[in-house]
């Protein structure tokens, strides 16, 4: 497992928001490494940690659900992203596939008694899709997809309760839409335990809106 440059980081992050990052991944690092199950997926050298950019504070409240509300000790405590090496596509800019994420849940975003709430769920699944789209980059313009894409609809199938306290792994993966014109990305994502078992998983749109609806 490799450790991200500080070039593969968005370029509105500041020198502070790297250095807060490197203190936040080491954190989570040694957390995640506690645990068996956890260490053994972050021990594959082939995949790189990312940010979680929606854990990051940003100045004009954007992200500030998982980069305040629920990064507390009762709600995510931890949370680690990593993802395969990219591949080359049809287009100039290579693609990374997929993106992994652990992360340890509290009991303060439960529905029923120690399960986790299946709004919660959905958002988990709806981030790390967004994370995915962060860390490919637009083919013509050099900037993260993220950033002028949009959900259109998340469908979600609840499989199996999701327990607290606990640690879950968030699996994203997904690429452009055949005949979307560019514009249309088909992304699907799973939360799984730590035997592998998938809890929830979900299939979704996300459009890249145009200059003129991104100023809307």
């Amino acid at each position: 497992m490799s450790s991200i440059s500080p070039s593969s980081s968005p370029t509105f992050a500041s020198l502070q928001s790297l250095r807060s990052h490197r203190i936040m991944e080491e954190r989570d690092l040694n957390h995640f490494n506690s645990i068996p199950w956890c260490a053994a997926l972050l021990s594959d050298p082939a995949f790189t940690i990312t940010p979680t950019f929606s854990r990051q504070y940003k100045a004009n409240t954007e992200d500030s659900l998982f980069a305040e509300t629920l990064q507390t000790d009762s709600t995510i405590s931890h949370c680690l992203s990593f993802h395969p090496p990219p591949i080359q596509t049809s287009v100039s800019a290579p693609w990374i596939p997929e993106v992994r994420s652990l992360m340890t849940l509290g009991l303060g975003m439960n529905g029923g008694p120690a399960t986790l709430h299946g709004g919660i769920i959905a958002t988990l699944m709806d981030d790390a899709i967004g994370t995915l789209l962060t860390i490919n980059k637009h083919h013509k313009t050099g900037e993260p997809l993220s950033g002028n894409t949009v959900t259109a609809y998340l469908n979600v199938k609840y499989l199996r309760p999701v327990k607290t306290p606990g640690t879950v792994l968030v699996v994203a993966w997904g690429g452009k839409v055949e005949g979307g014109k560019g514009r249309k990305y088909g992304m699907e994502a799973e939360v799984r335990d730590g035997k592998g078992a998938v809890l929830a998983k979900a299939d979704s749109l996300w459009i890249l809106l145009q200059k003129k609806e991104a100023k809307l």
